[in-house]
């Protein structure tokens, strides 16, 4: 041949390895080639690819992520169905990858990620299946000193290779799950891996939001142990992000604009999208799930400008973006928890030096003093930013408007919960206390008494709240909790998106479910918040439960809907021995849902009547208007002298110093509005064009014009210095808000047709299942690959 592959490396090697590699991946799955003119090289070169693995040295296949490979025993078809990375050279070689020899598992498995290599290990599931783990991954700078509260900054470099075979720390917190003790590290942003395969096939990820109320829990394998899905040929991600006011506090400044924690699930995402096809995921297929407020945030993701074509499908357990979970007074919040450590102060900056300087096992216990766990609402969570200049907003408008306007990602979605989701008896007797607090009615209002009445009559059918009735008090917590806000999510979402919304209830209680034992000391047996958890992961609660036939039967079933939703966005694709029933998604005219209990069934709009009565409550006293849309907030700071009368008295002085002039009053002018009278007359001097001070706390609309300090305005025979541009660019720094990187793009032009519209594009709502993310410059690559045999 005229040119071989090395001069194509040469070329570029970034470009080659998104453009080769993902022509061949297309048209090894079957699927239409994004450009047509690459994908004819590539099939019509099958031989350049064989001789090219002929040259290859052994310095460079010793590399290849974990297996040998021998090159004679290649063929052209194994060649299209797979791909090899080599490390020495940074190379890719084209296509899916080698065959592997043997088959043998690597003890000590080495991946190469964008930071540096990392070494995990091999472990095997409770079935004895053995699978690849990769722990306490940095996904970010760690957030210490003068980084605490802010946004994650990515992750730096490492030298040689990072051992990864335990887990990270967990966010400093309260250890409400198993010791009730103040545990974890402000050092946190860590993440594990678990894939049955670094070689073949590029697999679907499934990554995992923990819940917690933003205040304590971790994505560790003690509560998240991912054996049984990875069973099922799926990559799992776990992520560890920062809680309580590390992760939440917010003082509506450019400095600590708020939601640093959600910020740290959005970095994660990102390191994930740009890495996980070295751990054999594939990252254009990637489903974000999470449970209770880990729901909560998969549903924000959606409305996120920052996690934009970062998801391909969402599940929700227990949770979604409705609920309540913001922020009402962040500054309010900020200055209890200042004011319960010693620091009175009103000014966010001093603020925030105090609680910079605070260790952070202080800042942990205070929050537990000021908001226990069983109080309402909770301090520090999630957060409608106000938009500074510069700084990435994760979520600067109210949920309900972006859902409402249908400007979240158009992407499949599960959603569902447990029977009785809260089996926690409220103390208060008054039934206005269950009256949602969106609907911002007065209380002993004509409305909210009769409101009142009514949950009377449909909760409890007339009967006193009291020990008899425990269970009707669970089942309006429950609803007012979770239940409510997910049937309003439901019936916005189906008029949003075209996608299809499956719906669920868990019903299931057996010997996995994770909350039986407490249940079984007050003679009760429900599926309750987090019951589904022990029928998709392995967890150190359950490590002493023999499960029965039955619960063995149920993990089963769940775990092939929940991969079965991450691999084609359809649960129940054919039915089966565990899969007995067709799940139907919700239409606009019928809320079907799936029954999980001991056996699957298909039922229709689940608690009909409640939920009914809560439509038309919502109908009659919901006002989105009297809602924030956006955060006006203003931060508190002390007073300052006006700048314009500072910079006025200084100019004036400077004058009256350097005017030699004789100075001659100026004739009466005909106006009525004469200017104040001055003790001597001095010149006219020209008005010197504002040049805008920095640093300032907040840049003004660009009406308002800032005169320019003392120092930069010349004599009044000196030329007036243009002034200063704020370019509109947006520079590649990480000090604005998290990863500022630019972002990859799935809107990649190719070629114009003669009417100006884009030949061969990736729509940003509908990437290849195999993307790459890479930024790249495609025009300048087609000739090249044309004189190379590629046909137009």
């Amino acid at each position: 041949m005229a040119r071989s592959l090395e001069e194509l490396i040469i070329l570029n090697k970034s470009a080659l390895r998104y453009l080769l590699a993902r022509e061949s991946r297309l048209l090894a799955l079957g699927k239409r080639p994004v450009n047509k003119k690459i994908a004819n090289f590539v099939k019509s070169h099958d031989n350049l690819w064989s001789d090219f693995f002929d040259s290859l040295n052994e310095d460079l296949t010793r590399n290849l992520n974990v297996y040998q490979f021998k090159v004679h025993e290649i063929r052209r078809s194994d060649i299209r169905r797979r791909i090899a990375y080599t490390s020495s050279e940074n190379i890719l070689c084209v296509n899916y990858k080698i065959p592997l020899c043997g088959g043998r598992m690597t003890e000590a498995p080495v991946v190469n990620v964008e930071q540096g290599r990392l070494q995990g290990r091999v472990v095997n599931s409770p079935s004895g299946r053995a699978f690849y783990s990769f722990q306490g991954i940095p996904y970010a700078k760690p957030p210490l000193g003068s980084l605490r509260f802010k946004a994650p900054q990515p992750p730096e470099p490492w030298e040689g290779i990072r051992d990864a075979t335990s887990e990270g720390n967990v966010s400093a917190q309260i250890d409400y799950t198993f010791t009730k003790e103040y545990t974890g590290d402000e050092n946190c942003l860590f993440l594990n891996i678990y894939t049955p395969n670094l070689d073949g096939e590029f697999l679907p990820v499934l990554f995992w939001v923990h819940g917690g109320g933003y205040r304590w829990g971790s994505g560790n394998s003690n509560l998240y142990g991912p054996d049984y899905l990875v069973e099922k040929d799926v990559v799992v991600v776990t992520i560890n992000y920062r809680c309580g006011p590390l992760g939440f506090l917010c003082l509506n400044t450019p400095e600590v604009s708020g939601n640093a924690g959600f910020k740290d699930q959005i970095q994660a995402l990102r390191w994930v999208k740009e890495n996980i096809h070295n751990f054999g995921g594939n990252s254009g297929n990637i489903t974000v799930f999470g449970e209770s407020f880990g729901a909560i945030s998969t549903s924000i993701l959606t409305a996120s400008p920052l996690s934009k074509n970062l998801m391909s499908k969402a599940i929700m357990q227990s949770g979604c973006g409705l609920c309540q979970c913001f922020q009402e007074d962040p500054i309010k919040n900020a200055k209890t928890l200042a004011s319960h450590l010693g620091c009175d102060a009103d000014d966010v900056d001093e603020i925030l030096e105090f609680l910079n300087s605070t260790p952070t096992r202080d800042l942990v216990e205070a929050n537990e003093k000021i908001n226990p766990l069983d109080s309402s609402p909770m301090l520090f969570t999630l957060v409608i930013e106000k938009e500074f200049p510069g700084i990435e907003a994760a979520i600067s408008e109210a949920f309900i408007d972006i859902l409402t306007s249908g400007r979240v990602a158009n992407v499949p979605v599960m959603i569902g919960g447990t029977t009785l989701e809260l089996c926690i008896e409220k103390k208060s007797d008054d039934l206005q206390d269950f009256i949602p607090a969106d609907l911002k009615l007065e209380r002993n209002s004509e409305e909210s008494l009769a409101i009142a009445e009514k949950i009377k009559e449909i909760y409890f059918k007339g009967k006193p709240k009291n020990a008899e009735t425990m269970l009707e008090q669970f089942q309006l917590f429950s609803d007012q909790a979770f239940n409510i806000d997910m049937h309003r999510y439901i019936k916005y979402l189906v008029q949003a998106t075209n996608k299809p919304i499956y719906f669920y209830k868990f019903d299931y209680v057996g010997e996995l479910n994770v909350s039986l034992p407490l249940f079984n000391q007050i003679g009760m047996k429900c599926a309750t918040h987090m019951a589904e958890l022990g029928y998709l992961f392995k967890n150190d609660f359950q490590k002493d439960v023999e499960p029965t036939p039955q619960d063995v039967k149920t993990r089963e079933r769940v775990v092939r809907l929940w991969t079965n939703f991450a691999k084609s966005g359809n649960p129940t694709p054919d039915e089966n021995h565990y899969l007995t029933t067709t799940w139907l998604p919700v239409t606009k005219d019928t809320q079907y849902y799936l029954n999980i209990g001991s056996e699957l069934s298909l039922g229709t709009n689940p608690d009909k009547e409640k939920m009914d009565f809560w439509d038309e409550v919502y109908t009659k006293y919901f006002k989105i208007w009297d809602h924030p849309k956006t955060n006006t907030l203003e931060a508190p700071r002390k007073t300052e002298p006006e700048i314009i009368s500072v910079i006025e008295t200084v100019v004036t002085s400077q004058v009256i110093e350097e005017s030699s002039v004789p100075k001659t009053p100026e004739p009466s002018p005909e106006i009525v509005d004469s200017p104040p009278e001055i003790p001597e007359p001095i010149p006219a001097v020209p008005e010197p064009e504002p040049v805008i001070p920095e640093p300032v706390a907040e840049i003004p609309e660009p009406a308002a014009e800032i005169p320019a300090p003392a120092a930069e305005i010349p004599a009044p025979a000196a030329k007036i210095p243009e002034p200063a541009v704020i370019s509109e660019h947006k520079q590649d720094t990480h000090v604005n808000g998290i990863h500022s990187k630019p972002r990859t793009s799935n809107e990649i032009k190719m070629v114009q047709n003669s009417n100006g519209m884009p030949k061969d594009v990736i729509r940003a709502n509908d990437p290849p299942e195999d993307d790459l993310p890479k930024n790249i410059g495609v025009n300048k690559f087609v000739n090249f690959f044309e004189s190379l045999g590629g046909k137009k």
